[in-house]
């Protein structure tokens, strides 16, 4: 009982903690389109990092990989996915409200956590997190509308990079919290973290 209250005391603290972030930080290099390989590069690595939205959906596909047995080639087709999501923007392939489908994102993905669901240990999850990899990197595209091909090649190349690096920290922070705080509940603390935190991102893109 103990570790199921604090579990849900968890949830609710970390929505409101990043709720209180902005939503949708997607710009690295003040607005500015990048113009050569070194400022590609260094805003590839920054946009999965200050779009929190983004960064705790990559968090949280590493926290799938250990809580559901998922392999890493999860992560893999995720990040292939955001590749394909950027070119489908840069090709002006038009997805309507996409801050909102990435919001989405975080929400089926925090009630399939808080169920433990068995989806999350089937093939089939590897459409969702394909699609959900296609949102998120159409709202990467945003930033690098315009640049040339040096500039471009090093983007995809660093929020590739840093969305594995990212995966890993969260396979390694939910194996940390399962061991350390409270085994029981901590998934399900972690989904109702991604569902609140969703629907407020999800309110904040219509605005």
């Amino acid at each position: 009982m103990k570790n199921h209250l604090r579990a849900r005391a968890l949830s609710a603290s970390a929505a409101v903690a990043v709720a209180t972030l902005p939503a949708h930080a997607h710009h690295a290099m003040d607005n500015a389109t990048p113009g050569n390989l070194l400022e590609g590069l260094l805003s590839g690595f920054a946009h999965p990092v200050i779009g929190v939205d983004h960064l705790l959906f990559v968090l949280a596909i590493g926290a799938a990989c250990y809580y559901f047995g998922r392999k890493a080639g999860t992560v893999c087709i995720f990040a292939g996915a955001t590749l394909a999501g950027t070119l489908l923007h840069l090709y002006q392939t038009t997805l309507p409200y996409p801050d909102a489908w990435v919001a989405v994102s975080l929400v089926v993905l925090g009630v399939l956590f808080f169920r433990g669901h068995r989806f999350l240990r089937s093939e089939a999850a590897l459409g969702f997190f394909a699609f959900a990899g296609i949102a998120h990197g159409y709202a990467y595209g945003e930033s690098i509308v315009g640049a040339e091909t040096t500039p471009l090649i090093a983007y995809l190349a660093g929020f590739t990079l840093v969305q594995l690096g990212i995966a890993a920290g969260g396979y390694a922070l939910a194996r940390f919290i399962e061991r350390k705080l409270f085994a029981s509940r901590a998934s399900a603390a972690l989904g109702g973290a991604l569902s609140l935190t969703g629907v407020a991102f999800l309110l904040t893109s219509f605005v």
